[in-house]
């Protein structure tokens, strides 16, 4: 497999617009901000940044998190790796944006709702996550994904971290692009191995395949990604964010850039694809099966009862799989998803 590719020891310059750049000399770590836009008030809206610089030659690893505001525990998992990086001893560097979108972070929402409410169909696609490589001339969603876009494009790999929505829990679980991208995506599946996070899906079909992801246009662009799902959205987790640092920190580990034993989990996974399984009655959701579990075909997985208390739905596996994402709201109508499996 193709090396990714390195970067000499030199100063690392970001461009922050409006004539303003973000230096950071080898050996140092320095925190900025980036323009997004400016407000109908004359607001201005930034992107944080971290770039951490060496005093090695090495990879350039973009991190990014909470493109959708409410995925709380990636902005935490980034703050407390980069804190425990000593840029004395990094080779190679890393340029990390923890809320990839402020004006939904601000919202505590998994998009700017207020900028979308007031004009809906100016502002669709309103999920940025999915209009890359982004338009500067275009909508919201469309210029927060160019402006990632171009530090992406700058770095050797990358990882995006999610949660699901709220009502929703993912094991830490990397999903690739497709690996008909090629060697990229190859090399993607080969940072997913360093991370360890003991569920890997390597799919071809379904949205987090689909052209306009960050991570697949990252790597169509030749900077192996991933997307890395864990937690649940709108809640702040220490065993989660606890979690979420070890398996960078694998990353970080495997890819040479700072020194130390990766720790794996005890089981790995390697599926093919996601199944949802959907609720055909409304009413209150019962769990009965530990995230994570191995299950079997027609394992019962979960069960609905009515307001009265009467069991209405029976959720089974419909083949064998990984229980992959609960569904963590007390109730639910008729369409709303229950579990997800990963198949192997």
């Amino acid at each position: 497999m193709q090396a990714l590719k390195t970067f000499p020891v030199e100063p690392l310059v970001i461009e922050l617009g409006g004539g303003q750049s973000l230096r950071a000399a080898p050996g140092t770590c320095v925190r900025g901000q980036m323009d997004l836009i400016e407000l109908a008030d004359g607001t201005p809206v930034r992107f944080p940044l971290v770039v951490v610089n060496g005093v090695r030659p090495g990879p350039r690893f973009y991190l990014g998190a909470a493109v959708h505001g409410d995925e709380v525990n990636g902005i935490a998992i980034l703050s407390q790796v980069i804190a425990s990086i000593d840029p004395q001893q990094l080779a190679g560097s890393i340029v990390c944006v923890p809320v990839q979108h402020p004006l939904a972070f601000y919202a505590d929402h998994r998009f700017p709702v207020s900028q979308f409410m007031k004009s809906p169909l100016d502002q669709a696609p309103i999920d940025a996550w999915t209009v890359f490589p982004g338009d500067l001339h275009g909508n919201l969603s469309q210029i927060v994904a160019a402006k990632l876009f171009a530090l992406i494009r700058q770095c050797s790999c990358a990882i995006d971290i999610h949660t699901p929505t709220r009502g929703g829990r993912y094991v830490p679980i990397a999903i690739l692009p497709s690996m008909s991208l090629g060697p990229a995506a190859e090399r993607a599946l080969w940072l997913a191995e360093q991370c360890a996070t003991g569920f890997i899906v390597k799919g071809e079909r379904g949205m987090y395949v689909s052209r306009g992801i960050c991570c697949v246009e990252a790597t169509a662009a030749g900077v192996p990604a991933f997307t890395f799902e864990i937690g649940e959205g709108g809640r702040l987790e220490s065993e989660v964010t606890e979690e979420g640092v070890r398996c960078i920190r694998n990353a970080l580990i495997g890819l040479g850039m700072v020194t130390g034993e990766r720790r794996l989990p005890a089981v790995s996974h390697l599926m093919h694809d996601f199944l949802g399984l959907r609720a055909t009655r409304g009413g209150l959701l019962r769990t009965e099966v530990a995230l994570g579990a191995v299950v079997q075909a027609g394992q019962r997985l979960a069960t609905i009862t009515n307001i009265f208390g009467d069991t209405v739905e029976t959720i089974t596996a419909p083949q064998a799989g990984v229980f992959v994402r609960s569904t963590t709201l007390s109730n639910l109508s008729g369409g709303e998803r229950a579990a997800t499996l990963g198949i192997k």
